[in-house]
């Protein structure tokens, strides 16, 4: 009998989303705040505001890369670091068709502005959700089969 993979529950989703978009929004504010020398209370709310966005985009995709990485038959866990880089910069790259209209509104920028403000952003972001990823499959396993 073929056994299905286990794969993470939605409660489990969620820990995740919210403990990877806290982390980064702390980060983000401090940095962001001082680089575009913008007041504090102006970068988190922006923050905020793209942290509730790719918190929602970050379950939606993640339902739909695991339930694809099943129907191709491939295994979901362990997540080696070439699938964890291919997951963050797939995700990333979704993210950005709705940031860089929102950067533009928010901050006042330009297309080429709010481009280049997201791709840097994006590398400092892939690097971090490389790293947290990694480290959370390590802190919240998933048994392989029940």
């Amino acid at each position: 009998m073929d056994q299905k993979p286990r794969m993470r529950n939605g409660l489990d989703r969620a820990r995740h989303a919210i403990f990877f978009e806290v982390i980064l929004l702390f980060l983000s504010v401090i940095v962001l705040t001082g680089l575009l020398n913008q007041p504090a209370i102006h970068m988190g709310g922006f923050g905020i505001i793209m942290a509730f966005i790719a918190m929602v985009w970050n379950y939606i995709y993640n339902w739909i890369f695991d339930h694809v990485w099943v129907y191709l038959k491939y295994p979901l866990y362990p997540r080696g670091l070439k699938l964890r880089i291919f997951h963050a910069m797939s995700f990333e790259l979704g993210l950005m068709v709705i940031a860089i209209p929102f950067t533009m509104v928010w901050m006042g920028f330009s297309f080429v502005q709010a481009l280049e403000l997201d791709i840097a952003f994006t590398i400092a972001v892939l690097i971090y959700t490389v790293i947290f990823n990694y480290a959370y499959d390590m802190i919240f396993p998933v048994p392989q089969v029940i």
